[in-house]
């Protein structure tokens, strides 16, 4: 019960607010005394648990030579397997368990290693990574990610874990899935805590999936750290620690689901008599460690750790003496990576006196036993179908016909740093004034230069030496002078020319896309005559900004779309552009084609909410003079994505592939329900740059919009997008790492 108090804080998302918790703590504190005096009637213990001495392990510090101690490898192509040499432990008569022939801990021993691997504190959760490192999950404050090369020293990564405790995480085809514990504002004794579920294509940025079906049933405190594993069916098992009306102490209940979502709860008790924190090792479905209660549990002392197995994963019996027993200190909340050679290294929490609510750190111990592991199956994900869709009406998301293919199936994880420039360091009053459409560009001296639209005094500009902290410069196209010109500024890109001069595109509601150019890196430009791409070759009443990417031998692709406040677009080969003059056609657009592939509900939300965008191509020889192609890639009308998409920027890679990065206006219609505002930024990969099958999230929180993609002299990506955010900064540009997702 005491590691409540970890999972009540971690749900305070304002870490700041040491009040909050500090009282959290004291009320959880005086709650958990006062259920354990009510405890003192307990029942007969198990007929399985037998009254015993307590039991003391050597828990001296690891020696300095670790020759017997399996380690990983850094860089090693044996990074999955340890070293060939078998472990001897040493038993002496102080860390010496006795075992019962007829119990289960026969053949099976664990040995302290060390006392702390970095984290503090409780519920974690190890994977074993290919490469060698291992990733631990830990609650503390929230989930905290935190990874080590050698499995014994670790340090804490950075990432987007959803908000909750007890993390337990499974390997799926398309990634891993999370399950973890979400507590009302009240504390678990509400009796309103719940498991749910999330995913991640990295394991490092988590997006919260749905809700699992397991809730609190009662106003019990002890409630939750699930633990998850696969069956030899292909099915998940999650189980966690109850309490029920008919037992005093804590209890062990199970779910089960075939999709990885919905469980259906198990029939009866998993264990009884206070024992919980489950973990069903790898590869061993049979066999767990599990932790006992708090002072006053099945044998009255500190929490220690045991073996529990089972003939057919439902009924459970446990050993009559620990595995590990660190008396005074508490053993608790076990997770485990494989070595090999029936070798475990088991991850715990160990408190750092006989205090059960205090002092968490994540220590280590080594297990092994006779029985060799199976190795870890992984979870297949089924493709998810929106609830108004058949299985063959699939919205926005196409599975190619050749699966391996690499630009297809290619993915991305954005990793956000903060704040680039805010509307207030761009010199306006207003925090909120519109800052957008932000577009970088490479200096020949090395500096970032980024241009964005700054409310309505033009296009600005700032620059940085590093891509994330900038510095303002000022106003580099006035709007008024622009205007005078017969310009009407709007979304804007950058691209350096094969002479080094910069070309800066701009789209217009008034005329089609416009052109500045510049000879001193961005400083100054002068109107370039006529139009890149005009209204009626784009068939659009107002274009938006006009992305570029060299697709080599002096030839280049653009992609843009509509400017906002624009409805569907037009069926193939009608042309918008009235007689009138150019700027002031009043013609509405017409319905979208309607084509076989997309669903008649995606047909009809398009003359409803948010206005309709679309992404086209062009190409060009000269980047003056633009042919644009007549097919729709992305959006109403397209063959494959047919959600409503805008603001594009394009990015191609070394691998022959071409990313679309864009924002998703209307994400409902891609089957997209976790996002925070009214839109996401999405992209989707094609190796012609034309035929876009598959979508991805990137971003789905403060209203993202106007992605940008720059590439560093290291090779790394940093992108841009402008936000907004009504409670915090305002509306400003924003600035994180796009990293490649290994397929």
């Amino acid at each position: 019960m005491y590691i409540l108090i970890a999972k009540v804080i971690s749900s305070l998302s304002n870490k700041s607010n040491s009040i909050l918790i500090i009282i959290a703590s004291i009320t959880l504190l005086m709650g958990c005394e006062q259920q354990n005096n009510t405890i003192t009637d307990m029942e007969t213990q198990e007929k399985n648990i037998k009254p015993t001495e307590t039991q003391q392990t050597n828990i001296s510090k690891l020696e300095d030579s670790t020759e017997n101690i399996p380690t990983f490898k850094e860089n090693s192509e044996e990074n999955n397997q340890i070293n060939n040499k078998s472990i001897d432990i040493v038993i002496t008569e102080e860390n010496k368990i006795t075992s019962n022939k007829d119990t289960p801990n026969t053949n099976w021993q664990m040995n302290t290693e060390v006392d702390s691997v970095g984290p503090e504190g409780v519920s974690p959760d190890a994977i074993l990574l290919p490469d060698g490192r291992v990733r631990l999950y830990v609650t503390n404050m929230g989930i905290e990610i935190w990874e080590s090369y050698d499995g014994l020293s670790f340090q804490k990564i950075e990432g987007k874990t959803p908000p909750g405790a007890d993390p337990t995480i499974i390997q799926t085809s398309t990634g891993w899935r999370m399950y973890f514990t979400e507590f009302p504002p009240g504390g678990p004794d509400t009796g309103q805590a719940k498991i749910s579920t999330a995913t991640s294509i990295d394991g490092i940025n988590w997006t919260k999936d749905d809700e699992t079906g397991i809730v609190q049933e009662h106003d019990r405190k002890a409630w939750g750290v699930p633990d998850s594993f696969m069956l030899p069916n292909g099915q998940i098992r999650i189980i966690w620690t109850d309490m029920v009306k008919q037992k005093k102490l804590e209890v062990l209940r199970s779910a089960t689901s075939s999709d990885g979502v919905y469980f259906n709860l198990d029939e009866g008790l998993r264990l009884s008599g206070g024992f919980v924190d489950s973990y069903v090792l790898n590869g061993l479905p049979n066999y767990m460690i599990v932790s006992t209660t708090p002072p006053g549990g099945p044998i009255n002392n500190p929490q220690r750790l045991f073996l529990a197995t089972s003939e057919n994963g439902m009924d459970w019996k446990t050993n009559d003496y620990p595995l590990l027993d660190r008396s005074p200190r508490n053993a608790l909340d076990p997770t485990s990576v494989y070595l090999g050679n029936n070798i475990w290294r088991i991850y715990y929490t160990l408190t750092d006196d006989s205090n059960p609510f205090e002092g968490f750190k994540i220590a280590s111990a080594i297990l092994t036993g006779p029985i060799t592991p199976e190795e870890e199956p992984v979870f297949v994900e089924e493709e998810k179908i929106n609830e108004n869709q058949t299985s063959s009406e699939k919205i926005d998301i196409h599975l190619s016909d050749d699966e391996s293919d690499k630009c297809t199936n290619k993915q991305y994880v954005y990793e956000d740093i903060g704040l680039a420039l805010t509307a207030k360091q761009a010199g306006n009053i207003d925090s909120m004034a519109p800052m957008a459409n932000p577009s970088s560009l490479k200096l020949l001296d090395g500096n970032i230069r980024l241009f964005f639209t700054n409310a309505g005094a033009g296009i600005g500009s700032a620059i940085s030496s590093d891509g994330i902290s900038f510095t303002y410069e000022g106003i580099r196209i006035s709007a008024p002078e622009a205007m005078k010109q017969g310009v009407n500024l709007g979304p804007l890109r950058v691209f350096r020319l094969p002479d080094e001069r910069i070309r800066l595109f701009v789209g217009s509601s008034q005329t089609g896309v416009q052109s500045f150019v510049s000879n001193n890196e961005g400083v100054t430009f002068s109107v370039e005559k006529g139009e890149r791409i005009s209204q009626e070759a784009a068939k659009m009443p107002a274009i938006q900004k006009l992305s570029i990417i060299s697709i080599g031998n002096n030839n280049w692709q653009g992609y843009f779309g509509p400017a906002p406040q624009h409805g569907p677009p037009p069926p193939s080969g009608q042309n918008l552009i009235n007689n009138n003059t150019p700027g002031q056609n009043n013609q509405q657009p017409g319905p979208p084609e309607q084509k076989p592939n997309v669903p008649n509900e995606q047909q009809q939300s398009h003359g409803s909410g948010p206005p309709d965008h679309w992404i086209l191509r062009a190409t060009s020889t000269d980047l003056l003079n633009w042919t644009v192609e007549k097919d729709i890639l992305i959006g109403p009308g397209a063959q494959y994505l047919t959600a409503s998409a805008r603001e594009v920027a394009p990015l191609s890679t070394n691998d022959g592939c071409i990313t679309l990065f864009y924002q998703l206006n209307k994400p409902q219609d891609a089957g997209i329900r976790d996002f925070s505002g009214v839109a996401v930024i999405g992209y989707s990969s094609s190796e012609d740059g034309k035929t876009f099958t598959k979508q991805y999230v990137l971003i789905n929180e403060r209203d993202p919009a106007g992605p940008d993609v720059i590439q560093l002299q290291d090779e790394s990506y940093l992108m841009y997008h402008d936000s907004t955010e009504k409670n915090g900064y305002g509306h400003g540009i924003r600035v994180g790492r796009l990293y490649k997702v290994n397929n």
